[in-house]
């Protein structure tokens, strides 16, 4: 019970990474308080963390939004009094189809062109296709959601004077800078300085505050990513599998809990060894 009245804010906890990481709080002994944009989503994880530590609570929370980020964290107050873990883990990919078929088709034709010992003709372009909508909303979900909580999980750990753990979710695609997403590149990478500009900013109050990178994991977010492209993706990482939920779900208790009292600024990349420079 590493996390045993702890008392834990995860945001995107509907599905994916958020719902394995509050669920894996909450068996640790954790009182989870799960946000998502998603009420119904977030309401039914808090009810599975109840059934492994008493105490959960949802509320629907759009991290985009501060004035949303206010309304939970009020929300925060008044059912558990406090807060000690903060895991800043909402976050999306583009759903837009005309991008997305952009995307498969360039990659198919890449790989095809390389494997045929010929030039490289077909280009990606997705800087090109970006909308100013579409980068703006990529980095105001990832980056400004990530300020918006850290902005106001900061003085309510100072206030209580038992310091506290934040864990951002970060992304390989911040350090790696992979193809056809240069927009979620760019917000990941931000995520990562800002880590270390927090957790310089919060060590003299004892708020831990690092990053969690992972590389490709099997979620939601990979809907759209073609069965192909996963196997290739398998094929070049030498554990050969993409990663599971709960792989990143481990890293992130490692990091809120008693191991990680002396690990602070640092960028934690459960990748299966993609990417082997982190």
């Amino acid at each position: 019970m590493q996390l045993r009245d702890k008392i834990a804010m995860v945001t995107g906890a509907g599905s994916g990474l958020g719902r394995e990481i509050s669920l894996a709080f909450a068996r640790e002994g954790a009182r989870v308080f799960a946000t998502d944009i998603d009420a119904r989503s977030a309401a039914e994880t808090a009810s599975e963390c109840a059934r492994a530590t008493a105490g959960a609570v949802s509320c629907r929370c759009d991290v985009a939004d501060s004035h949303s980020v206010k309304e939970a964290f009020a929300r925060l107050d008044e059912a558990m009094g406090g807060i000690d873990v903060l895991v800043n883990n909402a976050g999306i990919v583009h759903s837009e189809p005309a991008y997305l078929e952009h995307v498969n088709r360039t990659q198919a034709q890449q790989i095809a062109e390389t494997m045929a010992g010929g030039p490289i003709t077909t280009h990606w372009r997705t800087i090109e296709l970006l909308t100013d909508e579409m980068f703006d909303r990529m980095l105001r979900v990832h980056l400004h959601g990530t300020f918006y909580c850290t902005r106001e999980a900061l003085p309510r750990m100072r206030a209580q004077g038992r310091g506290g753990r934040i864990v951002n979710m970060g992304s390989i695609m911040g350090t790696a800078s992979m193809l056809g997403a240069p927009d979620y590149c760019a917000a990941k990478g931000a995520i990562l300085a800002f880590t270390r500009a927090t957790a310089r900013e919060a060590a003299s109050y004892d708020v831990l505050v690092n990053a969690i990178a992972p590389g490709y994991v099997e979620t939601p977010l990979l809907v759209n990513v073609e069965p192909a492209t996963k196997q290739l993706i398998a094929l070049q990482t030498p554990l050969r599998r993409l990663g599971e939920p709960a792989d990143v779900a481990a890293a992130a208790v490692y990091l809120a809990g008693p191991g990680g009292k002396f690990v602070t600024g640092q960028v934690l990349s459960p990748n299966g060894g993609i990417h082997m420079s982190q």
